[in-house]
């Protein structure tokens, strides 16, 4: 599953629990280990100079001030070095004595450019950094560092927030692909880990109701009586949300499908709300003690290099999260149900008679594919296999669509 880790060093309460899950990832996976720590030096050299013109006169001598420039060069740098062997030889200790094939590297720079620079020449394929390192604040914020190198890794990112306490790994399906990758790679770690694993689906039934409500404060009455507003939002809430349930509900049924026989306790889940936030009560509620996520989901654009359900879970989550794929890693296109899928979700067409054909295209443009599925739903409840203009008006007085014989 994992070659080789890459794990962040600071002396941090943060790093330390980042050390913790890379030495039981690296012992479950049979992984090297690479300990580093980066550290500024040049930063502080180059502070010190822009600060000489402000020195104390005793200091502004030219021979002085060359013997302290060279002072606090051997001083910065050879103290960084020895706080980089520091911070790491500890843990390196440790790890060899666990039985872990580890070493260390510490490097001058900035930390997150090392940090990625050190994962891309040593071919690390995960990194496993603190949600927040010396600079924590204590907010729960995600720190600078490591928002950087989510924003760039080629390869897995884990970010650590909590110590492991035996509770499953928990990952999410949305219908691509990308989702389902993330479902692997935690059903790996669940395996290797002895873990149980925890599926969630979530979707959000509120969204279009804040936006019909947004529409009906912002469209005059006029403008909404032209659209259908009123038709249309007892449309979405009698079709589109149920609908979201169950092509979910499907979603997880796929997986399910996928992944039951890899010798791994499974739970599905199906949730509603803000899909992050859904994802993280989830957590709380499993007390999962990982979430694994892929750094895109379904919504994935070109130009994005993180997903806005990725980020916000590991900006706002207080558990561990394992995000999957690098920056630069293709997408996958949507996903396709599988054929045994296909074989209970798709109903064979029906045939539309003419007068309720006609009637069907008086239903504005944007809401008609809707109501097309809202009357088919309801022509095959009866058995039928034929719509008519009677089955139309039905269903269309029902939600409001002016399907009324009058209206022919």
């Amino acid at each position: 599953m994992y070659d080789h880790i890459l794990v962040a060093l600071d002396g941090s309460e943060p790093s330390r629990l980042a050390g913790q899950i890379a030495v039981a990832l690296a012992a479950a996976t049979s992984a090297r280990l690479t300990a580093c720590h980066v550290y500024g030096a040049e930063i502080h050299q180059r502070r010190f100079a822009e600060m000489e013109p402000g020195l104390p006169t005793k200091y502004q001598e030219q021979d002085t001030l060359s013997e302290l420039r060279t002072a606090h060069d051997k001083l910065i740098y050879q103290g960084f070095q020895a706080l980089s062997a520091g911070y790491v030889e500890d843990f390196v200790k440790s790890s060899r004595d666990s039985g872990i094939v580890v070493e260390s590297v510490a490097s001058e720079g900035r930390s997150y450019v090392g940090i990625l620079h050190l994962a891309e020449t040593h071919r690390a394929d995960l990194i496993v950094l603190g949600a927040e390192g010396l600079g924590v604040v204590g907010n729960g914020m995600l720190g600078g560092t490591t928002s950087r190198v989510l924003d760039s890794a080629r390869c897995d990112v884990l970010v650590a927030r909590r110590a492991l306490q035996g509770g499953p790994v928990l990952t999410g399906v949305d219908g691509s692909e990308e989702a389902l990758k993330a479902v692997a790679k935690a059903v790996a770690i669940g395996r290797v880990m002895d873990k149980s694993l925890h599926i969630v689906a979530a979707y959000d039934p509120d969204f279009h109701t804040h936006v019909f409500s947004a529409m009906a404060r912002s469209l005059s009455p006029q403008r909404q009586d032209q659209v259908g507003l009123a038709s249309q939002e007892k449309l979405h809430d009698d079709i589109i949300n149920d609908g979201l349930g169950k092509l979910y509900r499907e979603f997880l049924r796929e997986a399910e499908r996928r992944f039951s026989n890899d010798c791994i306790a499974l739970t599905t889940f199906l949730v509603t709300g803000k899909v992050y936030c859904a994802l993280d009560l989830q957590a709380g509620d499993s007390d999962a003690d990982l979430i694994v996520v892929n750094r895109h989901g379904l919504h994935r654009q070109s130009c994005s290099r993180l997903g806005s359900n990725a980020e916000g879970l590991i900006r706002t989550t207080s558990t561990n999260v394992l995000l999957v794929g690098g920056v630069d890693d293709e997408s996958s296109g949507p996903k396709h149900m599988s054929d045994s899928a296909k074989i209970t979700t798709v109903a064979q067409p029906l045939v539309w008679d003419s007068d309720a054909e006609a009637r069907l295209l008086r239903v504005p443009s944007f809401v008609r594919r809707m109501a097309r599925r809202a009357v088919e739903n309801a022509v095959r409840e009866l058995g039928k296999n034929r719509v008519s203009a009677e089955d139309f008006a039905s269903v269309a007085a029902h939600f409001g669509m002016g399907g009324r014989k009058d209206n022919t």
